[in-house]
């Protein structure tokens, strides 16, 4: 599984109201900073009810304005570039605490992880910063190209990629991780921003944010194999090793462009939030994430059919840039640039135990996913006109958004055909609903 599809997407320098003339790294110093973010978990979206939650709000300090964000899976840590402190975080996935903050170069933007060697990459001022991710320090340095920008890394090959913003021409540089020097620089598009890597076929793909382009390069040899026409000013990219799809976030047309890795051409569009940027990919569920930093919400898109399923408010004035997936735990990070903070998100579950069995079958129900202290209604649906549900049982969620409860399974009068039936978990405040399966034998 490529690192690049669990958050090598980066944040919107656009978005905040800087031309492709001025996407330097230093134009980010002047972004609004110090806008406080709630603390409460929410799962409200424009059009009903997202169920989605934010679990926790980690804050990094009043000018931090983080921008990138990373995770390790191995060790489930997350690493912010936080670019007006110069520095990223280190956060603690288990607690959602900050554990370490590294001092880097001047306006971090990109960051990530090789998960193989335990190692996080920044981009820095004319330079990226290679930090051990076990001791919290950085062992070197490696200059590339000018305003590098965004990040990503191959495990399997041990090569970073570094996209460099500066015309003339525009480039990527190729470090090899083991020495930490440059073996390789490529021409792509104008103003390469978003970058990630398909470690199943040896692809790296760019988002060309001044030519409405996503270049393709081989791996293997370091040349452009094609270049996909997408929509207007491309900024984030994110692959699908599983499927063989790249998505990328069009800042200018508010949309997600979906390619097809097989031939390098464009599938479908799919409209999202305003001014998306980052992009992430949950194989283990195919979804797809991208943060709207001008509606301060993250669209949720079904990879399966290409169609937004939910939108996520991350809060407002808060400018979600970079975003990161944490396929073991499913957890969801967005990088608030203005609130000065990461948001913790994750989806709303509902599992039975056991799954299937006669009527009257005494079942476990459990979850999390909902607003701490409200009561998550559990129903049984029957299929029969009437009653077309019967309540199993009710719990309150915890602090930590979890609940459980038992019940059983009505009777034969009332539980409907031997077949597969709905268990619905509806949260009595928030609205949230979310469905598993019994099979009623």
């Amino acid at each position: 599984m490529s690192r690049s599809t669990v958050g090598r997407a980066l944040g919107g320098l656009c978005s905040w109201g800087f031309g492709p003339g001025v996407l330097g790294v230093a134009a980010v110093s002047v972004l609004v900073a110090g806008v406080a973010l709630l603390d409460v978990p929410s799962a409200h979206a424009s059009g009903g009810t997202s169920p989605y939650t934010t679990l926790t709000t980690v804050h990094l300090g009043a000018t931090a304005e983080p921008v990138g964000v990373a995770v390790d899976e191995v060790t489930d840590t997350i690493y912010t570039a936080n670019n007006k402190s110069n520095s990223v975080s280190v956060i603690d996935g288990a607690t959602n605490t900050v554990t370490a903050t590294v001092a880097v170069g001047s306006g971090p933007w990109g960051v990530a992880v090789d998960e193989n060697t335990d190692t996080v990459y920044a981009t820095s001022a004319g330079a990226v910063y290679v930090i051990d991710g076990a001791t919290n320090t950085v062992t070197g340095t490696v200059t590339v190209g000018e305003q590098p920008f965004g990040v990503a890394v191959d495990d399997a090959t041990d090569t970073v990629y570094v996209t460099n913003l500066a015309t003339g021409p525009s480039t990527v540089s190729v470090i090899d991780g083991a020495t930490n020097t440059v073996t390789g620089t490529v021409t792509v598009g104008v103003e390469p921003h978003g970058v990630a890597v398909d470690d199943a076929t040896n692809t790296v793909y760019v988002a060309n944010y001044g030519s409405n382009s996503v270049s393709v390069i081989d791996g293997a040899n370091n040349a452009v194999t094609s270049t996909v026409p997408v929509g207007t000013e491309p900024f984030g990219v994110a692959v699908d090793d599983a499927t063989n799809t790249t998505y990328a976030t069009n800042d200018g047309s508010n949309t997600v462009s979906v390619i097809d890795g097989a031939n390098n051409t464009v599938t479908a569009t799919v409209a999202v939030g305003t001014d998306p940027t980052g992009v992430a990919v949950d194989e283990t569920t195919d979804n797809v994430y991208a943060t709207d930093p001008g509606s301060n919400t993250v669209s949720v898109i079904d990879g399966t059919n290409n169609t937004v399923t939910a939108t996520i408010a991350v809060g407002s004035n808060s400018d979600p840039a970079g975003l990161a997936v944490d396929q073991t735990t499913d957890t969801i990070y967005t990088a608030n640039a203005q609130s000065n903070a990461v948001s913790v998100i994750i989806p709303a579950t509902v599992n039975v135990s056991p799954t299937s069995g006669p009527h009257g079958t005494p079942v476990t129900v459990s979850g999390r996913g909902f607003n701490p202290g409200e009561t998550v209604k559990i129903t049984y649906k029957t299929g029969l006109a009437s009653p077309k549900s019967v309540s199993i049982c009710s719990a309150t969620a915890g602090s930590d958004t979890t609940y459980t409860c038992s019940g059983t399974i009505p009777p034969t009068a009332t539980a409907g055909a031997h077949t597969t039936h709905k268990i619905l978990a509806k949260g009595l405040t928030s609205g949230i609903k979310v469905t598993t399966t019994f099979t009623l034998t």
